[in-house]
């Protein structure tokens, strides 16, 4: 009876760390925070959309406006804070 709870219990630990690990790096797909010098920067995924974001700030400073670089993505300039907004054309699935 022992081991049987035993493998229970072994079961449900590993069970829970899997859970985290891919909570983890579901969280880590959409969502990046970086505090490189010099340009430290976010990253940001909408779940569910093809939409993503990239913003970076620091020095020097890149004026203010917009810029098309293609059909599909849109660069950005606010004084120290510059980025680029992304429509993806096709969403990508990972293949087991």
């Amino acid at each position: 009876m022992r081991s049987i709870i035993s493998a229970i219990a072994a079961t449900l630990r590993q069970s829970a760390y899997n859970l985290a690990m891919d909570s983890r790096d579901a969280f880590n797909r959409h969502f990046s925070l970086s505090f490189a010098q010099p340009m430290p920067g976010l990253f940001i995924k909408v779940p569910f959309l093809p939409l993503s974001v990239w913003a970076e700030w620091g020095q020097p400073h890149a004026g203010f406006g917009t810029e098309r670089t293609s059909k599909t993505n849109l660069a950005f300039f606010l004084g120290t804070v510059r980025g680029s907004l992304s429509i993806e054309s096709k969403i990508e699935r990972n293949e087991a």
